[in-house]
C-alpha cells in the first residue's frame, strides 16, 4: 500500500518540523512525506527526503488549502491512502503499520488511531478519549484509503469560514457517507495541544498561549481567542472581540 503523509506548515520552529518529519521517516511501513509550505517555505526542507510543495502565499485557513493541494497531488500520483499530520505533532514508529494491518483485517475504507495529548514541553498529559473514532476523530488520526478519497474532496470545498472547525467538518462528512470505519485503541499519534479546555478537563492550568473558541449568536462559526486574554476581558466585563 502506497501511503502519503501530508503535513502543512506555516511558521512552526524548525525543531518541531524536524521532529514531525523524523517521526514519519522512522515509520516501520514505507511512506512518502508531503510537506506543504503555506506561504513561508523553509529552504532547509529542500534537503530533506520529502516532497516539498511551497505555496506562494498563506491561505489563512489553518492549513486546509495545503492539505487539499497535497491530497490532490497524492491522488493523481496513484497513492492508495492518505494520512495527515500537523507540523507540531508526531507519530509513534509503528503508527502507519498498525493502521495498515487494521485496514487489511477489516477491509475498512478509513481507519483511525487513538492519540496522546501532549503538553508544550513534549510530556504526555493523557490518552485522549474524545477522539475515539466513534464520536469524533482528529484529522491527525486518519488513514483514508482511495475508496474514500471523495470525502477529502467534499471537505476541501467546504465553506472557508468552517476551516476553524475543519476536523469536525471532515468527521461529519465521513459519518454521513457509506464509508466503513475501523479504529485502533492504541495511542500512536502524539498531539501537542494548546486548547485550554483540554487542560481544564484534565485538572491542569492552561499554559500561556492557550486558545479557546467562542461563537457569537449571530455567527455560524466560532472565532479563536487567546484563552487568558479572553478570561481577563470576561472577568473585567470587557467585550471579547
Amino acid at each position: 500500500m502506497r501511503i502519503a503523509v501530508i503535513t502543512p506548515y506555516f511558521r512552526e520552529p524548525l525543531e518541531q518540523l524536524r521532529q514531525c518529519h523524523d517521526s514519519v521517516a522512522a515509520q516501520t511501513h514505507p511512506v512518502d512525506h508531503f510537506m506543504v509550505a503555506d506561504g513561508h517555505p523553509r529552504p532547509e526542507i529542500d534537503a530533506w527526503p520529502v516532497r516539498h510543495l511551497p505555496l506562494p502565499w498563506n491561505h489563512n485557513d489553518y492549513g486546509d488549502t495545503p492539505r487539499a493541494v497535497a491530497a490532490m497531488s497524492a491522488c493523481s500520483q496513484g497513492y492508495d491512502a492518505i494520512a495527515f499530520l500537523d507540523a507540531d505533532n508526531w507519530y509513534e514508529p509503528h503508527h502507519i503499520e498498525t493502521l495498515v494491518e487494521l485496514q487489511k483485517a477489516t477491509n475498512a475504507h478509513i481507519v483511525t488511531a487513538t492519540r496522546n495529548l501532549i503538553r508544550p514541553d513534549g510530556s504526555v498529559m493523557a490518552v485522549c478519549r474524545k477522539s475515539n473514532g466513534v464520536d469524533f476523530c482528529d484529522m491527525n488520526c486518519f488513514l483514508i484509503t482511495r475508496r474514500a478519497f471523495a470525502a477529502i474532496g467534499a471537505w476541501a470545498f467546504k465553506d472557508p469560514r468552517a476551516s476553524i472547525v475543519d476536523d469536525y467538518v471532515l468527521w461529519a462528512i465521513i459519518k454521513n457517507s457509506n464509508a466503513v470505519l475501523a479504529h485502533s485503541p492504541e495511542p500512536t499519534v502524539n498531539y501537542r495541544t494548546m486548547w485550554a479546555m483540554t487542560y481544564i478537563e484534565h485538572g491542569e492550568e492552561p499554559p500561556p498561549g492557550s486558545r479557546c473558541m467562542l461563537r457569537s449568536p449571530d455567527e455560524p462559526y466560532p472565532a479563536m481567542f487567546d484563552y487568558w486574554d479572553a478570561k481577563r476581558k470576561h472577568e473585567a466585563g470587557v467585550p471579547i472581540t
